[in-house]
């Protein structure tokens, strides 16, 4: 009884750091990613290739979804993963290109 206590405390305790783990990395990165977008070269290049940036996105998650679903097929995890990036691509292209 107490060794199936501890397992689904140690289990609990497993998600939760995992959990926390994956909420450090995600801060981390955005706020390395802020730190060089903030630059002011950075800044100005991506001001300067907007439009671009948007079209080439917008393509790219289009390019990736279209594979997932023909070459790899969404019922496989590689799949799915990668219909999920194109998807975040897609609407980063789009959130680009139209004006909101």
């Amino acid at each position: 009884m107490l060794q199936r206590v501890l397992e689904s405390v140690g289990s609990a305790f497993g998600t939760l750091a995992w959990i926390a783990g994956l909420v450090i990395f995600v801060g981390v990165t955005a706020h390395g990613l802020a730190w060089i977008v903030m630059r002011r070269r950075t800044a100005t290049w991506v001001w300067n290739y907007w439009n671009g940036l948007g079209t080439t996105l917008t393509f790219a998650g289009l390019a990736g979804i279209g594979y997932a679903w023909v070459a790899l097929g969404f019922h496989t995890p590689a799949g799915s993963a990668l219909a999920g990036l194109g998807l975040l691509l897609l609407s980063a292209g789009l959130w680009m290109l139209i004006p909101v």
